[in-house]
């Protein structure tokens, strides 16, 4: 269905068009102008009232090697009463978690000094994540210093290069995918569409429901089972806007099409006979439950992450 048909078919359900032409006067001027927030409002409420629009993502969830190492013990709080060093060949990028007050120095070779920062954080753990210039990947080392009694816990140095201070990965044992971030129409998750698809050791393909989420937002997936994950989301609707072309096709299912026109005139023709408007309201919640009860469910775009790091 293309803008310029719903428009059209909402109009006739009005008796305000005959044919296939919308009348260019202003018999259809307020009924036009309110098309728009209409149409969005009827769309977002079928789409997450059990008619969801479906989508895909897929995450590469390869974690960076901790040169460290990669067991549980690196992950534990460290109380920190004077200072605490660590160090490994060829790092280029470190991270870990802070609470209290101190300093941090990193030194690169003979470099002993290369880079250092204060440290403040008095109510919970604050993470701290560094890029390291070591071309000739030299020695690097860590020295966490307290000024006061502070703790200290998933320490990684990495051999990895990465863009952006900002996009160091953290060293905790599930990795966090926040999806309202990575996809701007995400909505929810659907627990039980979530696939691990195994990787080159590991050609298992599962389907789980025990990757919880926080806050109905993000995904949490395993250090410890890297690999490729489908995860299918419901998405918020396709938003109309006033500018758009009236051939644009709109992404929504045939089910979908047939009621958005009843809920708009119901809405649209409220002042001019609230008995006809109220007749299409309720044929349209109707159908909304029908749909709800099938729970009709359509992927219409899929998205990939190649590094899983967005």
């Amino acid at each position: 269905m293309t803008w310029y048909e719903l428009k059209l078919i909402t109009l006739q359900k009005m008796f305000a068009a005959e044919g296939n032409n919308i009348p260019n006067d202003g018999s259809t001027a307020d009924y036009l102008a309110g098309m728009v927030p209409t149409a969005n409002e009827a769309l977002q409420l079928i789409s997450t009232a059990g008619k969801y629009v479906m989508k895909k993502a897929e995450i590469a969830h390869y974690p960076a090697d901790n040169l460290l190492g990669n067991e549980m013990k690196q992950m534990q709080p460290i109380i920190i009463q004077d200072s605490i060093e660590y160090e490994a060949e060829g790092a280029r990028a470190a991270y870990f978690e802070f609470y209290g007050s101190g300093r941090v120095t990193i030194s690169v070779g003979n470099d002993i000094e290369a880079k250092t920062e204060v440290l403040s954080s008095k109510t919970s753990f604050s993470p701290y994540k560094f890029l390291i210039e070591n071309p000739n990947k030299e020695n690097v080392k860590i020295e966490i210093s307290a000024d006061t009694r502070s703790v200290v816990k998933n320490v990684a140095l990495y051999a990895d290069k990465f863009d952006s201070e900002e996009s160091v990965q953290p060293f905790t044992e599930r990795i966090k995918y926040d999806f309202s971030e990575m996809f701007p129409d995400f909505y929810m998750f659907d627990s039980t569409e979530i696939y691990f698809e195994g990787d080159i050791t590991n050609d298992t393909y599962i389907q789980t429901t025990k990757l919880f989420d926080e806050n109905g937002k993000t995904l949490l997936l395993p250090r410890e089972l890297p690999g490729n994950y489908t995860v299918y989301y419901r998405a918020y609707p396709e938003v109309i806007t006033e500018d758009m072309d009236d051939e644009h096709v709109l992404n929504i299912d045939r089910e979908v099409a047939v009621i958005l026109p009843l809920y708009m005139a119901s809405q649209l023709y409220k002042d001019d006979d609230n008995g006809i408007a109220t007749s299409y309201r309720n044929e349209f919640e109707i159908a909304l439950e029908r749909l709800q009860m099938r729970a009709g469910l359509a992927t219409a775009e899929e998205f990939t992450s190649e590094s899983g790091w967005i």
